[in-house]
């Protein structure tokens, strides 16, 4: 009889763990919605994959987090602008339905990412966030809405950089936005530097706003970006705040 009842035992806890994983499946499933997200789960897309995801996605909620003035030069068809650094942001948000999904996005993709953790934390459910920005979704000729203001030429265009690169032999450029606070900080140390090294190299900050043609050819989707160019040749390419301790390396191969 211990035999027979030690088998059953034995049958009994087996099931019982079949039943339990079975709810934790079930359990999982269950914390997955319609989009394919998890609840609370930040998507990072790349321009293509968020422009599809818009496509297949119902009730979408669109967020374009760049300054009025931004999104006047064009945005994503059914976006609103909620700029995140106005003092209103975390109202205008508030106002959103957070049980239902929204796509979120700025110029390069670094404004976004922030206002992605930002909905994380005030309990948005499902959020897809797209890198690169409108630099990255006009680079891969997707469609924009047109806004009420007039689009300026751009100030810097090919072939002011043809003719930068090609005056000077050694050329260390700063792509940049004025909104890019690692752009900002980096500022003074390229001016710094550019001093120092003056008649050895020339040191150049470009607007990415004001040459959208030329960022666009070059496929650049963030800032900053910083490149060398010798003899007309782009030597380096690099993405993201650099030290005045990087700089000097950069200089420094540059002039070999």
């Amino acid at each position: 009889m211990k035999k027979v009842h030690f088998i059953t035992l034995a049958v009994l806890f087996s099931f019982a763990i079949v039943s339990c994983a079975q709810s934790q499946k079930e359990g999982s499933k269950d914390q997955k919605s319609g989009s394919g997200t998890t609840k609370g789960e930040v998507i990072a897309l790349n321009a293509v994959e968020f422009n599809q995801q818009l496509s297949t996605t119902a009730d979408k909620q669109i967020v374009d987090v760049r300054t009025p003035s931004e999104f006047e030069t064009g945005f994503i068809a059914g976006a609103v602008n909620y700029n995140i650094n106005d003092p209103q942001f975390n109202k205008q948000i508030e106002s959103l339905d957070k049980s239902k999904p929204v796509f979120v996005y700025c110029l390069s993709g670094g404004r976004s990412a922030s206002a992605a953790e930002k909905m994380k934390e005030m309990g948005f459910e499902h959020i897809y966030e797209m890198r690169g920005g409108m630099m990255s979704w006009k680079n891969q000729n997707l469609p924009v809405a047109s806004g009420s203001a007039a689009i300026a030429a751009d100030k810097f265009t090919r072939a002011d950089y043809d003719k930068l690169v090609s005056a000077n032999k050694l050329v260390l450029i700063d792509y940049y936005a004025p909104w890019c606070a690692p752009c900002k900080k980096m500022e003074p140390v390229l001016s710094k530097l550019a001093e120092e090294f003056k008649g050895k190299i020339v040191i150049s900050r470009i607007n990415v706003e004001e040459a959208k043609a030329l960022t666009k050819e070059m496929k650049l989707e963030a800032v900053p970006v910083i490149t060398t160019v010798k003899n007309g040749v782009e030597t380096v390419h690099v993405t993201g705040y650099q030290s005045e301790e990087q700089f000097r390396a950069l200089i420094a191969e540059l002039m070999k």
